[in-house]
């Protein structure tokens, strides 16, 4: 499972073009000029901890769409989804949960959101606007919208505030963030207000060499009509260091990585070493990854996977 600062961190689902492209030809199929590059946000899960499988395959198609199908220890995905004028379309299988989505959230303007979800688990309908302010560096949101809760529907305010700001002090690059939200409920006379931080470090001290580090901070206060709303307090400190080895040879080692983190709430420890290989075929270095979790109740365990990251 991702980390909560990986995820905050995260640009989005999909990043993908509207506007209908140039075609080349390749064994008789047209292909989109930018289909390689799509690549870049394919995931390959090969993993005792996540599964195996493949998430957001670029389909060969002027449109980006993508399709996920992964088995994981406790759940499946099967499921396609794309990105359209700012609007997210998904249908599959979820985490075990059928799922039908369309969701219009650009950075600024008008928002809706429509998502129905089988076995129980959340159903809404919500509109809304964005602002951006401070050069595009905040976004103020609210949206009003009704969830249904085993049946029943239940109408919702949410107003959510997020900030960033980016800084360099001579080779070491900073970035501080936060976003703070509300979720109210009129009728059963409940809310709950949490607030999120996010410290990034970042620095390369040798040629080759690059340093980062991230710590989150969540704190929530309240109660929700709605589980699916609900957020708990967390925190979590990620450090990294990777080195890419000089030289561009067509295949050999590309970089080597080791990465530790430290999940506060529940006392988990983990700590991974990558080894990313440069193949001529791929976009990204790509190698194995082989790990291992402390746990609170002492029971620690290997992790074994596949990794990537960009050329």
């Amino acid at each position: 499972m991702k980390s909560l600062p990986s995820r905050l961190a995260a640009l989005g689902l999909l990043v993908a073009g509207t506007a209908a492209a140039q075609t080349s030809s390749f064994l008789g199929l047209s292909v989109p000029p930018n289909y390689l590059s799509r690549f870049a946000s394919t995931e390959l899960v090969i993993s005792t901890e996540a599964g195996y499988g493949v998430r957001a395959f670029p389909l060969l198609m002027a449109q980006d769409v993508r399709v996920s199908v992964v088995k994981a220890p406790t759940y499946w995905d099967y499921n396609v989804s794309t990105r359209i004028n700012d609007t997210t379309l998904a249908a599959g299988v979820f985490y075990n949960v059928p799922r039908l989505e369309v969701t219009h959230d650009p950075s600024g303007g008008l928002q809706y959101s429509g998502l129905l979800q089988g076995g129980g688990n959340l159903t809404k309908f919500s509109a809304g606007y964005a602002h951006l302010l401070w050069e595009n560096r905040a976004r103020l949101l609210g949206n009003v919208g009704v969830a249904f809760v085993a049946g029943e529907g239940v109408p919702y305010t949410q107003t959510e505030g997020t900030a960033g700001y980016s800084r360099s002090f001579g080779g070491v690059n900073t970035y501080l963030g936060g976003a703070a939200r509300l979720f109210a409920f009129p009728v059963q006379r409940d809310a709950q207000g949490s607030v999120d931080a996010v410290a990034v470090l970042n620095a390369s001290p040798l040629p080759g060499l690059t340093l980062d580090a991230t710590h989150f901070e969540r704190f929530v206060t309240g109660a929700v009509a709605v589980p699916a709303f609900g957020l708990a307090r967390y925190n979590e400190t990620n450090a990294g260091a990777t080195y890419r080895l000089p030289g561009d040879a067509a295949f050999g080692v590309g970089a080597v990585r080791t990465r530790l983190s430290h999940a506060w709430q529940s006392d988990v420890t983990t700590l991974r070493g990558d080894l990313l290989l440069r193949l001529p075929a791929l976009p990204s270095l790509v190698g194995p990854s082989v790990g291992y979790q402390w746990t609170a109740d002492g029971q620690g365990r290997w992790l074994v996977s596949l990794v990537t990251l960009p050329k």
